[in-house]
């Protein structure tokens, strides 16, 4: 359960309670009692107002008019008591006063039934109900009766004549006035016994103005009832009537704790209609027969309704026929219709919750839940922007928040649903897995944003070249997959196609053009499997395969693909252990000055002897190393055998040592070159470190820093593979290079008569107007040899200069060298 549940069904609770003491405060009461709104129609009342009045059950209903009520008086009136018809016209005149009044009623029973009514604000009224067991008075003797019920009595009687001056009184009159028999006694008028009683501090300082309206308001021709407020807080009621041309006959009764119980109950009622009213869901109750108790503002506010519209008493189905009318819900649906699914979903299958889609698009969570009466309480929550939020949240977890795409919980959702397809029908299924080509590099020499915004512009180059039925998926990084349903082997090798195509084309993105590719790997349902993790790993293989021979293109699943998968983990296997068996050697080849043929020094080799397989080439094993970061140690083994090797040689003879981008990201290739040089005690300037473009594309900043410590140390830096790259130039820019190899394809290329002389001569002259030595790589033959000399090239390398020899050969080199010098 949701913390939202929780807080909705507390709020229930907390509801239920509040209607259930409501209603149990009004039936536990000693009075009846009756609440008429400003038509006088019933809007409340109790059990015990039905009973006093002795009226026929189910005569009293909300929403009733007070004058259809009265009018079933005059079927059951007795003789001598007050019919209907005449009650309504007293109470008519007394209604429109606005002021508090009282009147009695003899019941067919004989009981007096005696009502109080008090106005309240908006017009209404509050009425209450008690019951006076009366002895009749025998005219023949009247002070005799008086003077037998005046002990007894539990309220404060006295009699008055006919110039409001006391008679007669009882002990219970005194008590509840605080008066001793010394302070009234017979023949005092009522003013006198008012004055008396604001005079010794029992009642308020009243004005002499005051004392003449109480007593000219209590003294009239027909019963009048008031309510004197005492200085110690209590509340005495005196109840005046006339008694024939003798005078008036006065009741007093103490009804603090009615008046306080009244009050208490109309601060709850306060409450009550406070907690209604601010109330942030729409509330409504019905009774048992579906009929409307109260309402709260929200609820008309949500169904467009007025106060008009819901009074008391009115029909749930002629609510719902307004808000219908007003264009509410959504079109096709009547009143009628919602009316039986309330009462079919909510009340009889009792589903906790139902939800009403509105007009506007709100979305209206209805609960109802049962009171112990047979009515029904029930709360609208407006849940649209929870709804939203939710499904946002949804949305969100099943797609990729950069591109929109499916992300990869929504795609092995959607390639499980395809193979349920493919198995029920015998269709095929494609699976295509692609990443962008050099995005890594793209990514961290532009920045991130561009490397973002250049995904979001493959992602809908891909989606504009789809169907309806395909589903591509970003899985993170620059990694999407694709599930074609295909028709034919042909049909998923075209979209690939078109899918490579359309990737290839370069991309504009902030005014800067960028050129990208992708590489996809395909297997096929059911034919390379029937599992979701069995094809992503045949299609990962087809994409491993695609970006191993040459990258913007594609490649399908063939058994071959795994056998040889199986090979390289075991050649990875065996690489992890080949350092610390002693596998590896350094082969050094030589390198000359092109112009005084004169050795200046060696590039150290890596080489593996595998004990199975031979030698292994370092196209194989490299790659795998920086993979799996074992170059790290690897190329720090060869650092110091470089290093200890070249402090044997001549001094001024160098050694030129291969550096891998991945060892530029621990951060410790400085200390390792430093301590190195140390304990080798090989002078810094015989170092040379030779990068590839690749060093400067991942993290260039970074690495940038690293290449200016290392050249402060001493070391000299120089590029190999120079003009390769798509912004080798660029780099010349940002570090000074000492020297520049030309890579090995351009010389090649010369002597096959390409354009690769006149690129090796541009190469040569820009190196020697920026003070960079360039070295030609591949010399193989003599014509090569004389043209990078033509060319202008300071240092040349290759297998006509030397081949890659063992240490021991190296020395002998160098001495065959020296020898030669000498003898020239």
């Amino acid at each position: 359960m949701s913390s939202q549940d929780s807080a909705d069904g507390r709020h229930t609770d907390t509801l239920k309670t509040i209607l259930a003491l409501h209603a149990i405060a009004l039936d536990g009461m000693a009075e009846g009692l009756c609440v008429l709104d400003g038509e006088l129609r019933v809007v409340l009342f109790n059990r015990k107002l039905t009973e006093m009045l002795d009226l026929p059950k189910g005569s009293v209903q909300i929403g009733a008019p007070l004058k259809a009520i009265l009018a079933q008086v005059s079927e059951r009136a007795s003789d001598g008591a007050v019919h209907g018809g005449e009650m309504w016209r007293d109470l008519a005149h007394m209604f429109t006063q606005r002021e508090a009044f009282h009147v009695d009623r003899r019941n067919a029973n004989g009981a007096l039934a005696k009502l109080d009514f008090q106005p309240v604000t908006g017009g209404g009224w509050v009425a209450t109900c008690t019951l006076a067991k009366e002895q009749p008075i025998e005219r023949e003797a009247p002070l005799d009766a008086w003077r037998r019920i005046f002990v007894n009595s539990s309220r404060g009687v006295c009699m008055f004549d006919a110039d409001k001056r006391l008679v007669l009184y009882n002990d219970r009159y005194l008590e509840l006035f605080g008066f001793n028999s010394d302070q009234v006694r017979p023949g005092m008028s009522y003013r006198d016994i008012l004055a008396l009683a604001s005079e010794i501090g029992i009642h308020p300082d009243v004005t002499v103005e005051r004392l003449a309206a109480m007593q000219c308001s209590a003294f009239a021709r027909e019963p009048t009832t008031q309510q004197l407020s005492l200085c110690d807080g209590r509340t005495i009621a005196v109840a005046v009537r006339p008694a024939g041309r003798d005078g008036w006959i006065a009741e007093c009764e103490d009804v603090t704790a009615n008046v306080r119980h009244e009050r208490a109950l109309h601060e709850r009622n306060q409450l009550l209609d406070a907690t209604l009213e601010h109330m942030a869901h729409g509330l409504c109750a019905y009774d048992e027969n579906l009929r409307l108790i109260v309402v709260n503002r929200r609820y008309l506010d949500m169904y467009g309704l007025t106060e008009a519209d819901a009074r008391p008493g009115t029909a749930m189905l002629d609510l719902m026929t307004q808000s219908v009318a007003r264009g509410v819900h959504r079109p096709g649906i009547t009143a009628e219709q919602m009316y039986h699914d309330f009462k079919q979903r909510l009340i009889d299958n009792k589903e906790p919750v139902l939800h009403r889609i509105l007009a506007d698009g709100r979305i209206i969570a209805v609960r109802h839940q049962p009171m112990a009466n047979g009515g029904w309480v029930g709360t609208y929550e407006d849940i649209t922007e929870r709804h939203q939020a939710e499904e946002h949240i949804a949305h969100m977890a099943r797609h990729d928040a950069l591109t929109e795409l499916p992300n990869r919980l929504l795609f092995h959702e959607k390639m499980a649903d395809g193979l349920v397809r493919v198995e029920s029908t015998g269709e095929s299924m494609a699976l295509m897995c692609l990443d962008l080509d050099n995005f890594k590099g793209i990514n961290d020499s532009l920045g991130h944003p561009i490397g973002d915004k250049l995904l979001q512009k493959i992602a809908q180059r891909l989606c504009g070249k789809l169907a309806n039925v395909d589903t591509l998926a970003r899985l993170g990084g620059d990694e999407f997959a694709i599930l074609h349903p295909m028709k034919s082997l042909q049909d998923a090798e075209d979209l690939a196609r078109t899918l490579v195509a359309a990737a290839s084309e370069p991309v504009v993105i902030d005014g800067q053009e960028i050129a990208t590719g992708i590489s996809i790997g395909l297997a096929v349902a059911p034919a390379n499997g029937k599992t979701s993790d069995h094809l992503m790993k045949c299609a990962d293989l087809a994409l491993y395969q695609a970006k191993y021979q040459g990258r913007s293109t594609y490649r399908f699943f063939e058994p071959a693909m795994d056998v040889r998968l199986q090979v390289r983990r075991a050649l990875e296997t065996d690489l992890r252990r080949a350092l610390g068996a002693g596998e590896f050697q350094l082969a050094y080849q030589p390198q000359i000055n092109l112009s005084t043929n004169e050795l200046i020094g060696f590039e150290a080799l890596l080489r593996w002897t595998h004990p199975e397989r031979g030698p292994v080439s370092p196209a194989e094993f490299i790659p795998i190393a920086e993979e799996t970061g074992l170059i790290i140690p690897i190329g720090q083994w060869v650092l110091r055998q470089a290093c200890t090797e070249a402090a044997r040689w001549p001094a001024g003879m160098k050694i030129a040592v291969n550096l891998s981008p991945v060892q530029f990201r621990g951060r410790g290739l400085l200390a390792t070159v430093t301590q190195t040089l140390a304990a080798a005690s090989l002078p810094a300037d015989r170092l040379e470190l030779e990068i590839t473009e690749a060093v400067l594309l991942e993290q260039n900043e970074s690495n940038i820093g690293t290449l200016h410590q290392l050249r402060a140390l001493g070391t000299r830096i120089a590029m190999d593979d120079f003009g390769t790259g798509y912004s080798s130039l660029s780099y010349l820019r940002k570090f000074p290079f000492d020297k520049i190899k030309i890579d090995r394809s351009f010389v090649f290329d010369s002597i096959a008569g390409q354009q690769g002389e006149a690129i090796i001569r541009t190469i040569a002259e820009l190196g020697s107007t920026l003070g960079i030595t360039t070295t030609a790589e591949g010399i193989e033959t003599a014509d090569q040899l004389q043209l990078v000399r033509r060319a202008g090239c300071t240092e040349g390398q290759g297998y006509l200069i030397g081949r890659p020899c063992t240490g021991a050969q190296a020395l002998e080199f160098i001495a065959r060298t020296d020898r030669s010098a000498a003898a020239a």
